[in-house]
């Protein structure tokens, strides 16, 4: 909860589990049990989730530096000073002095996470620094945080008082789909009847006249770039997704129907493997497009026990993208 609090201070987490939480529960538990000593514990995944698996052990086994890593879920508790309810990280290597949470899915904040379990290991360890890490096994990427005993407690009253206070307000973030409060609450109900009264404003001005202001003024640009991507994701597109469904059901609604069209032609592996075998290397690689992403290329130079050539590894144009920040 910690790094949803943080971002607002009165968020509830919704009940149940999406399918995506229910396979980073699964990926996570298959890493832990391989750390305990079982010993395929991976095979019990998906196929594609297995790679993400391996990737997250052979990580944990590279950050203890051969140093003991427990992760039996009934030693992983974390008892954080100033909270009542006790958190459960993924992984500590008390010798190296790190606590580690496995996550699958996006890229994310997790740091007011780590400090809260940095600061239970300190506590439990009569230590003064701790190390947090993030392993995100999708993206094969870890990220850490050397933690002192000041600024893990700081970071952690910080957000814990934000949400104790009686004075707490809502504020949107990108936590809102996970809230239980959302459909009342008070602050996406405002955002939204904002958004709605600029769409419905008319005083006889043109789009040009209506563009050019806004452009002339980043405050004005800022601001309509807000409200409108608040407006797209939660008035447009789930009224375009019930608009889908209805007519899907067979309502009739002026101006709009439904079409399908056929799913695209595919071939697995076996037929593939039968077609190529009179075939060169190159004519079945050029075949299937001739190009793997930088990942993947590691990957299948690490299963075949061959050295990556990183000289081969190509980058792409810089890709821009739009992203909303807090003011400061």
């Amino acid at each position: 909860m910690a790094p949803k609090l943080a971002e607002c201070a009165v968020f509830v987490g919704a009940s149940g589990a999406s399918a995506a939480a229910e396979r980073g529960t699964a990926i996570d538990f298959a890493i832990r049990m391989a750390m305990n000593g079982d010993i395929e514990p991976t095979e019990q995944l998906p196929a594609e989730d297995q790679a993400a698996a391996r990737w997250g052990i052979k990580t944990l086994r590279q950050l203890s530096g051969g140093e003991r890593v427990e992760t039996r879920e009934e030693y992983l508790a974390m008892a954080v000073p100033g909270l009542s309810k006790i958190g459960t990280a993924d992984a500590i290597c008390k010798r190296a002095r790190w606590v580690a949470d496995i996550k699958t899915g996006q890229v994310r904040n997790y740091r007011e996470q780590l400090a809260a379990y940095a600061l239970a290991c300190m506590e439990d360890n009569f230590a003064e620094s701790w190390t947090g890490h993030v392993v995100y096994v999708d993206q094969q990427l870890v990220r850490s945080y050397d933690f002192t005993r000041e600024e893990a407690e700081a970071t952690t009253q910080r957000w814990i008082s934000a949400a104790t206070s009686p004075f707490a307000r809502p504020t949107p973030c990108e936590y809102c789909n996970w809230c239980a409060n959302k459909d009342k609450c008070s602050a996406l109900v405002l955002q939204s009847k904002a958004a709605l009264a600029d769409v419905d404003a008319t005083n006889k001005d043109t789009l040009t006249i209506i563009k050019d202001r806004i452009l002339a003024d980043p405050l004005k640009l800022s601001e309509f770039a807000k409200r409108f991507k608040f407006f797209e994701k939660e008035i447009a597109e789930p009224l375009v997704d019930a608009l889908k469904e209805r007519l899907t059901a067979g309502e009739e609604i002026p101006g709009w129907k439904v079409s399908t069209s056929a799913g695209r032609e595919y071939v697995e592996a076996d037929a593939i493997a039968k077609a190529s075998e009179g075939v060169s290397k190159e004519t079945l690689i050029h075949a299937l497009g001739g190009k793997m992403t930088g990942p993947k290329f590691r990957e299948f130079c690490a299963a075949g026990g061959v050295e990556v050539d990183e000289s081969a590894i190509k980058a792409g144009a810089p890709i821009t993208t739009l992203r909303q920040v807090k003011a400061k």
